[in-house]
């Protein structure tokens, strides 16, 4: 009787995940064929994949969301990261305007977890100033490549652990998937209104097996261009008037001669970028027999990533010192922060208070890529089945950096700017007052900072997996899995730079007035929708500032005039991270009258090895580390109805410290004294999560649904800025990571999807995420009563967990029928703690977007597509939190602008 009942529910489940397949595969319109006398009805498009999404949750063992493709080569949207911030709990970060990292249950992207059909992908970043992390960057990979991804956000033993907030699978099609000599063409054009230009994309995919199907190939590419520009109002970290703080620049505190909390500098930038994207995609399928196949595949995607960054900073800090004098005019609130200041340039100011900069950044040649190759397979064995998957994957990230940088003589009267901060949050430059000489430089500015720096950064695993299933009869248990996986994975960073000796930012011992290195260009940057005012200033020629520092004389021992150093090796920014790690699992999979689940244990031994070099003597030093898990998972679903489904999940996990934050290393920008530093010291991160929820599906594309979920997490990374001496220069701002102490997470998720009979449709979902801060403790210095330091003791203090929105939500409608559709959706994140500064906490301020889409099937082949991307303008912002009073100081504002897409696609 229990046999009978457990294979009907078995037959059951497997015909529901077979229909959802089907969805995700088909036409655009609804059809009909018949399996014998089986008539099957296929409903597709948007409708189509909504069933096979709602499938694969119901139908899952764990707690599982999931979105299928609505046809061959249509992904709901043009990133993935994008369609991933539809499902509830996940917010994404969209600093360059697309979706780049994904966080999960207020869990940040780098302590998540990415892989493409159940394995690690490498992956690298175009930006220098992105280090080097776990997550993966979404900005690489066509979505045309995408076949349906998967979100598990309770753990299962037979998934790779590393994700404390969830695991997202990417799955690629295989050419069993499709019919022969099928495939499909798309083109489309891109239009970004900053930026006002207009760029192409083109994917195919072409699918072939034989009559027998026992082998077939299939091929996939894609092309695409795109420019790229960003508008920011630049904010490179405040300081308060009762923190003593030594510029970088100036031999002397100059805490006392402070009037109110300011800004370090305030820039008005301009970012540049044209990007091109390949992508290959490659997968051969052979099955000799019924009981045997295996496949092959290999996917290829660079993104090359050109881009100049233009900024032209002003530094009130410098200026505040001579606040009250008649030539610096300024006032300060009630409550200490700077409102007013106007700085001018003065004979007798010391070289020291130099208070405006223009920096130009120059990166040809920077790109990222990433590289897979998986061979897996599956041999079936009596009442078992053996899997096996071996591979390697490799990213990497060339990041470029010419630098260059002019500056102001502080004694020239020319010079000057006004600083504003209407309500103490919302400060800006004023460059008005220095604008004709902007337009039309002398010897108002000089070239005096270059250099020309190659960053190169490699992430790279091989893999071999081999699990068998066991399909048994004991009692509620009808299948056991057990398995093995061993990882070798390395990360590695190399910096190599090129810079001038002995050289002086302002006057003859500099590289020459801006008059000498301009050709007439401007830089404009209106400023549309942040609060600054538009500003317009020169752009130098890059061929002459570049000629300028490789003509120089290379430098000799005792050189004392200007000379250049050449592809100098920096060991305080290069590293090397190597990973052996070993997992053993055994996993049950039970059901019975109303219910199934699993239950199962996971094994983990990491053995670490941080290589680097020490920041003082550059001697290489290297660090050993190891620890070893135990993590228990089970997973149980009830049927309450036969409609009403309960779930309950728990868990111990693991998160492994990002790459950089387990360097000896460290990555600077001196121009802005600002940087971050690894700690080898970092503990792995651990949790016990538990989740509890139920789920009413009253139609077969409809749902609504209810999760509870906790997270206690113990020895979470978290990052405070610090000031710091390097190699003799002075960091105001470096962000260190380090193990706080325990907190929680306690949130819950609630969605509803519905689709009616008149081609309507809609979804909503809304989570709310509660972070418990954690209190460490740090050593604090003991001064006597004359403030010298006679000693250090222990004190606690509370600190935030990264990158958590307490509210966030989702909000689509959709209509479709045979020949239209149209789609409307709109998400949105609160405000999130970034990290920890000398002024106070840094946060991200709310963020939300409204996306749409248009599409006509012309015929049953051939679909004309429109879409509008982020039509509400939003930017983003971040802010400090003066921990003093609690008062918000505005920072750093950026407007990525609005994208406009139109193009057709044809299938055969």
């Amino acid at each position: 009787m229990y046999k009978n009942k457990q294979s009907k529910l078995t037959n059951s489940v497997r015909l529901a995940i077979a229909m959802g397949a089907l969805t995700s595969i088909s036409v655009p319109v609804v059809v009909a064929q018949e399996v014998g006398e089986t008539e099957i009805i296929e409903v597709t498009g948007i409708r189509g994949s909504q069933k096979a999404n709602i499938n694969a949750k119901r139908f899952s063992d764990a707690i599982v969301d999931a979105i299928t493709a609505e046809d061959i080569g249509k992904f709901p949207d043009k990133n993935v990261a994008e369609t991933l911030a539809r499902v509830p709990g996940i917010t994404i970060d969209r600093d360059f305007g697309e979706g780049q990292g994904v966080t999960i249950r207020g869990v940040q992207p780098d302590q998540n977890l990415t892989l493409v059909n159940g394995q690690a992908v490498g992956t690298g970043q175009w930006f220098v100033l992105s280090d080097a992390t776990r997550n993966f960057n979404f900005e690489i990979l066509a979505s045309e490549m995408i076949a349906g991804l998967e979100v598990y956000k309770s753990s299962q033993a037979d998934i790779d652990e590393g994700a404390l907030g969830g695991t997202v699978i990417l799955k690629t099609r295989k050419p069993f998937d499709l019919e022969a000599n099928s495939g499909q063409v798309s083109v489309e054009g891109q239009y970004g209104d900053i930026a006002d230009a207009l760029d192409p994309t083109l994917s195919g995919l072409y699918s072939w097996k034989n009559e027998d199907e026992t082998f077939g190939i299939l091929f996939s590419g894609s092309y695409q261009e795109r420019t790229v520009e960003r508008e920011t109002n630049e904010d490179f970290g405040w300081f308060g008037p009762s923190i003593p703080r030594i510029d970088p620049l100036i031999e002397a505190p100059v805490g006392a001669d402070r009037k109110g909390a300011i800004p370090w500098g305030m820039g008005s930038a301009l970012f540049k970028q044209d990007r091109e994207r390949i992508g290959f995609d490659v997968t051969a399928q052979w099955a000799p027999t019924d009981n045997f196949d295996m496949s092959v595949h290999y996917l290829s995607s660079t993104l090359k990533a050109d881009n100049v960054n233009s900024n032209l900073i002003g530094i009130p800090f410098r200026g505040i010192a001579y606040m009250g004098e008649d030539t610096n005019t300024g006032t300060v609130s009630a409550d200490n922060v700077v409102d007013y200041l106007d700085v001018v340039g003065v004979p007798q100011r010391p070289a020291w208070a130099r208070f405006l900069a223009y920096d130009n950044i120059y990166r040809d040649g920077s790109e990222m890529s990433t590289e897979i190759v998986d061979i897996e397979g599956h041999y079936l064995m009596g009442d078992g089945k053996l899997h096996f998957q071996l591979g390697t994957t490799t990213g990497e990230g060339e990041n470029r950096d010419f630098f260059t940088e002019f500056w102001a003589d502080a004694s020239d009267p020319r010079v000057a700017f006004d600083f504003y901060n209407p309500g103490g949050d919302a400060p800006y430059i004023d460059f008005t007052t220095s604008s004709p000489w902007l337009a039309n430089p002398t010897d108002e500015m000089w070239l005096g900072g270059i250099f020309d720096q190659l960053n190169a950064t490699e992430d790279k695993e091989n893999y071999v997996q081999l699990d068998y299933a066991y399909s048994v009869e004991w009692g509620a248990v009808s299948e056991i899995k057990a398995g093995v996986k061993r990882r070798d994975r390395s990360f590695s960073q190399s910096r190599y730079r090129t810079d001038l000796a002995n050289l002086d930012p302002v006057g003859a011992g500099s590289l020459g007035p801006a008059s000498a290195f301009w050709t007439g260009d401007m830089i404009n940057v209106s400023h549309d929708n942040t609060n600054a005012v538009a500003a317009s200033y020169f752009f130098p020629d890059k061929s002459s500032m570049y000629n300028a520092l490789y003509n120089a004389a290379e430098c000799t021992d005792g050189d004392t005039t200007l000379c250049r150093r050449s592809d100098v090796f920096l060991s305080e920014s290069s590293f090397e991270i190597e990973e052996d790690i070993t997992a053993l699992y055994a996993m049950a999979t039970f059901g019975g009258e109303g219910f199934r689940g699993n239950v199962g244990l996971r094994y983990v031994e990491t053995d670490s090895t941080s290589n680097g070099f020490d920041l003082n003597t550059g001697q290489a030093v290297s660090f050993d580390g190891g620890y070893n898990e135990w993590l228990p998972s089970i997973n149980v679903s009830y049927d309450l109805t036969d409609d009403v489904l309960l779930r309950m999940a728990a868990s111990r996990v693991l998160t492994r410290p990002a790459p950089f934050q387990l360097a000896p290393a460290v990555n600077l920008t001196p121009e802005t004294s600002s940087g971050s530093a690894g700690n080898p010291q970092l503990d792995p991160l651990t949790a016990n999560q538990f989740e509890v929820g139920a789920e009413w599906y009253f139609s077969d594309a409809s749902v609504a649904a209810i999760t509870v979920f906790k997270k206690d997490i113990n020895d979470f990374i978290f990052t405070k800025t610090v000031a710091r001496e390097i190699n003799g220069q002075q960091i105001n701002q470096l962000s260190t990571p380090e193990n706080g102490g325990s907190t929680t997470i306690d949130g819950v998720e609630m969605q509803i999807q519905h689709v009616f009979d008149n081609g309507f449709g809609g979804y909503a979902n809304y989570t709310y995420t509660d972070v418990a801060d954690a209190e460490v403790e740090e050593a604090v210095a003991v001064t006597d009563d004359d403030g010298n330091i006679v000693g250090a003791t222990l004190a606690s203090r509370f600190v935030s967990f990264p990158n958590t929105s307490k509210d966030s939500f989702n909000i689509g409608v959709f209509y479709e029928t045979d020949l239209y559709s149209a789609r409307l959706n709109y998400n949105y994140r609160s405000e999130y703690f970034i990290a920890q500064a000398e002024i106070g906490d840094q946060y991200r301020d709310e963020q939300s977007q409204l996306d749409a889409q248009l599409s006509w099937n012309v015929t049953e082949s051939i679909t004309l597509k429109a879409e509008a991307l982020n039509l509400t303008d939003e930017i983003w912002e971040n802010y400090y939190v003066r921990s003093t009073d609690g008062k918000r100081l505005g920072g750093t504002q950026s407007a990525n602008g609005r994208r406009f897409f139109i193009g057709a696609s044809m299938k055969f």
